[in-house]
């Protein structure tokens, strides 16, 4: 009003015949909110009282009070903040005031609401407002911003029965621009009402029980500080410059009533997402968006692509053309219209299959995506067979001993395209996945030794698998134990081999879980031929299924090694896994402590307890790639809960005074 920049600023009230029920609810998500649903002060960690009798740069004349229930407090599902005309602090008057700021409770748009029972009465100045947080970081009132989603003036007709709404800003000097809502009968300490703004990075809209009375834009460039986060406030003044004193006409104690105040933000805009890398002429391509009984949905392509399926809802599958372009959806909610987009690039065919099998693989399958109206020609080395058609997008071969070349040509109203794969057929793979070698660091299971068979990737001297575990039809001996399976009935002289990728060349500690019921076992571990260890001797341990933990530091390892060997110098033992990690200076290993602490359940599932825990004590928990994943403290008879680990294997340091423990469990 005191602005001469207002008619470029601001959208002209509504009159109350233009008034409308807001229908948005469902466009938003609750983030925040106070129920009152407690006995008491206001929740602390919420709400922080502002004490003083300053005038608050208004003349107010109330004393606002600390932690006081009269003034404050929590009772039968509402927050009541009263005024009452009493001798405090050196003022007639006492109120309260609360604030969000010092609890981080603060917000950048937003619908923010309360549902309130306002006082009444001259002199009587409810607010339900909010200020931008840099009130307290440094910009001074009013370049901090203002938003007063309710302000009324109480005194009678025209006053008790209207609200305000108001935001305040710096424009060269305080400028301000508001509106007002009149009730139709009665006033606003008759019953609860729910005050509201809706707030957004172009403007705010003020309601009352659903009604929108005002708005204003806040796109001008010198409107920044209503852009910024604000904190909420809560309060009843009394007196002050806008409102005038009491008069013997104001009934104390007046109260102002809160049901609740809640915070919404807008739900996120939706995204088109989808494939936005295809081939020309790929079919069945899916394009998606959000999914709601609010949105309509209308789908727009490409000319030379079709929408196969899915028009008017939110997924649909798309037939591509020939070129690159964009994929349109046009939304339209009850809060807003969206036209979304998602830019297609294409790209060359692909052929996708394995590159390396063993000799005489079967029903292999090469593929590439599946384009419409499109012819197929396949080529394969001589003596390889497909099973099933060969006009098709993929194929399943049978190969011999020999690899060669698989070769796919398709052709459309796009052009011709080819691609190929140079197929090597070796003796010796991964297991279990035949293309996918055993990363270093980390856990390689013992029974998950290379294909290849009898003198390729192992040595087994009786020639079948004389255990009741995995893979049978292999002669390497295995069974289950150690929470997974192992390699057992070890002779002399016999060995396994695995493929690695060790991540970079380095030391390396070794964790190997053996069990042997009379001890005396002997083994070593060899990469690319070399033996890297040395004799490494297996303890008795007091069973067959009593597995135990033998720790060898500073292994060297090379990014070049690839085939790991585990030689049996001696047998009767049982090997079930090796755990390999960058080197942690002795982090791995097991150390001597005073005190007699254990842990159970090993392996565990989603805690671990101790056994001999008399005292507090820290406790960190590594990887086995040393790395430090959890932390904390453990009280005597409590457990850790270990959740959010992943399976694996870890080690638990625990720590008092100079006083330490390392264990080792499993995560299953």
């Amino acid at each position: 009003m005191h602005n001469n920049k207002i008619i470029l600023l601001f959208i002209a009230l509504f009159s109350l015949a233009a008034f409308f029920q807001v229908k948005a609810q469902s466009c938003y998500e609750l983030v925040w909110n106070d129920e009152f649903n407690y006995n008491g002060l206001p929740d602390s960690s919420i709400w922080t009282f502002e004490e003083g009798g300053t005038g608050w740069g208004n003349n107010e004349l109330q004393y606002y009070t600390s932690n006081r229930l009269e003034n404050a407090r929590v009772e039968n599902g509402y927050l009541t903040i009263e005024a009452r005309e009493e001798n405090y602090g050196g003022r007639n008057y006492t109120s309260a005031r609360l604030i969000t700021y010092p609890s981080n409770h603060s917000w950048q748009y937003g619908k923010i609401e309360a549902r309130i029972k306002l006082p009444y009465g001259q002199g009587i100045w409810p607010a339900f407002w909010m200020l931008g947080d840099d009130i307290f970081e440094g910009t001074p009132w009013p370049g901090c911003g203002e938003i007063d989603i309710m302000e009324m003036v109480g005194g009678g007709e025209g006053k008790d029965d209207v609200v305000h709404g108001t935001m305040h800003y710096d424009d060269n000097g305080h400028a301000y621009y508001g509106g007002d809502y009149q009730l139709s009968e009665g006033i606003f300490a008759d019953s609860f009402h729910t005050f509201a703004i809706e707030w957004t990075d172009t403007y705010i809209k003020w309601f009352v029980d659903g009604i929108q009375y005002h708005e204003a834009s806040i796109t001008p460039s010198y409107l920044t500080e209503l852009h910024d986060d604000f904190f909420l406030l809560l309060n009843i003044a009394v007196g002050g410059d806008w409102p005038g004193s009491p008069n013997s006409s104001t009934v104390f104690p007046q109260q102002m009533q809160v049901d609740y105040v809640r915070v919404y933000k807008m739900a996120t805009e939706p995204e088109i997402s989808g494939d936005t890398l295809v081939n020309k002429s790929q079919k069945n391509i899916k394009f998606q968006t959000a999914e709601s009984e609010d949105f309509t949905y209308n789908w727009i392509v490409p000319d030379d692509a079709t929408i196969t399926d899915g028009q008017g809802t939110h997924q649909i599958s798309v037939d591509w053309g020939c070129s690159a372009d964009t994929v349109t959806c046009e939304v339209t909610g009850y809060c807003d219209s969206y036209t979304l987009k998602l830019g297609v690039e294409t790209k060359d065919i692909e052929l996708n299959g394995p590159a390396t099998l063993e000799a005489f693989a079967t029903n292999t399958t090469y593929a590439i995506n599946p384009l419409k109206s499109t012819t197929y020609t396949w080529e394969v080395p001589e003596g390889v067979t497909f099973t099933g058609v060969a006009d098709t997008n993929a194929v399943s071969l049978n190969w011999t001993d020999l690899g060669g070349f698989v070769k796919v040509t398709a052709q459309n109203t796009c052009g011709t395209e080819q691609d190929s794969i140079l197929v090597d057929i070796v003796n010796q793979l991964p297991y279990p996945d035949s293309i996918t070698k055993h990363t270093i660091p980390g856990t390689i299971e013992a029974t998950d030794y290379d294909f290849g068979g009898e003198g390729v990737a192992y040595h087994d001297t009786d020639g079948v698998n004389e255990g009741p575990g995995p893979r049978q039809d292999e002669a390497v001996d295995t069974e289950f134990n150690d929470g997974g399976a192992n390699i057992g009935w070890i002779h002399p002289d016999e060995w396994v081999e695995y493929s690695v990728n060790v991540d970079s060349s380095g030391l390396y500690d070794v964790e190997l879980r053996v069990s042997s019921q009379p001890g005396g076992g002997q083994m070593e571990i060899h990469f690319n031929g070399e033996d890297r260890t040395g004799p490494i001797d297996i303890p008795a341990t007091g069973g067959w299924t009593f597995f135990t933990s033998i720790y060898l530091n500073d292994v060297q390892l090379y990014e070049t090694d690839s085939i790991m060997k585990l030689q049996f110098n001696v047998g009767d033992f049982n090997i079930s896994r090796l755990i390999y990690g960058v080197a942690t200076n002795g982090i791995n290993q097991p150390q001597e402590n005073i005190t007699q602490v254990t842990l159970y359940p090993n392996p565990a599932g989603n805690a671990i307890y101790f056994h001999n825990l008399n005292e507090v004590m820290n406790y960190n928990i590594y990887n086995t790639l040393g790395k430090l994943v959890q932390e904390g403290k453990i009280l005597p008879g409590n457990a850790i809960n270990i959740n959010t680990l992943n399976k694996g294997t870890y080690f638990i340091r625990l720590l008092t005074g100079e006083k330490n423990k390392t264990l080792r469990f499993i995560k299953h």
